[in-house]
């Protein structure tokens, strides 16, 4: 989809601050089906941090703190932002650079985009993933973080992007372990209790510390004030380094492969499946194998 002279157009472009190139071919990216998009191997990987948890977290407000820290580090930083899309209209909020724009005074080489959670759970995925790679693509950056809503197909897109899940949530919901779902306890790479300084804090940190196994991969934030974050940094940071060094990063991204492929099918059966018009009255069975048989029949054209 983009030629190596475009790439090197959007790379000049960005490190002169400009980042109107880069923005226009993320726009050809989310709004292009995941089968015709295809982007090429990046030859210097950069950290791909998703951020999830549950709605009210303070997720936005950590993620603009997270983007102090890293580009007061020295860090280029690109941030994607999933924002909640209607049901009715599939227009999206697209709130988070508003939220977020206090954090990106004084640091114009941080790029923030948003994008709708419009669509199947496969195009959702697939485009995060070929923005994610687009931007990891252009050299640009040394880590992109990926925020989403916190509910629905949007938490598990950005397991199947991410080298490093940070799974937020926050004192006074009940048992944390029980009020996430156990999919994302499982997949999370690390654990954020935000809003520590709130009663409870201290156990609900002691419930995750017990159901990740690891004391290092809980950490404990009060993202409003700042407090926790630089640690949450230098983690990702030793996170980082031991992907690079012992070979995880290569594999990670190789057991993905196969999810990959399956996130373009399901986008390109929903696809097809919404051209055609089923029966109603025909069995669950006749009308999957009639959608099954037109996405072949499409996909060999």
């Amino acid at each position: 989809m983009f030629e190596s002279d475009q790439i090197e157009t959007l790379v000049a472009k960005g490190r002169a601050g400009h980042w109107a190139p880069l923005a226009r071919a993320v726009t050809v990216v989310e709004n292009s089906p995941p089968w015709e998009v295809s982007i090429p191997r990046a030859s210097r990987p950069c950290h791909i941090v998703g951020i999830t948890g549950p709605p009210g977290a303070g997720k936005s407000t950590l993620t603009g703190r997270l983007i102090e820290s890293f580009a007061d580090d020295g860090q280029r930083v690109a941030v994607l932002a999933i924002d909640p899309s209607s049901p009715l209209s599939g227009g999206a909020v697209l709130g988070d650079r508003v939220r977020m724009e206090t954090y990106l005074n004084g640091r114009p080489g941080v790029f923030v985009r948003s994008l709708a959670s419009r669509g199947s759970h496969g195009a959702v995925a697939g485009s995060t993933r070929n923005i994610a790679r687009l931007l990891e693509l252009s050299g640009l950056f040394d880590i992109v973080l990926i925020e989403t809503v916190g509910a629905g197909q949007t938490e598990v897109a950005i397991v199947e992007v991410a080298d490093t899940v940070l799974l937020v949530t926050v004192p006074g919901l009940g048992d944390a372990v029980q009020t996430i779902k156990a999919g994302l306890m499982e997949v999370a790479d690390a654990f954020i209790v935000n809003m520590a300084d709130r009663p409870g804090a201290a156990e609900t940190a002691r419930h995750l510390r017990l159901a990740a196994g690891r004391v290092d991969a809980v950490y404990k934030t009060v993202a409003i004030e700042g407090t926790g974050v630089d640690q949450v940094r230098d983690g990702m940071y030793a996170r980082w380094r031991s992907l690079l060094e012992d070979g995880q990063l290569e594999a990670r991204r190789l057991e993905k492969w196969g999810s990959d492929a399956a996130l373009v099918a399901e986008a390109w059966v929903a696809d097809c499946a919404a051209a055609i018009a089923l029966d109603p009255h025909a069995t669950m069975q006749d009308s999957v194998d009639k959608i099954l048989k037109e996405a072949s029949r499409r996909w060999s054209r």
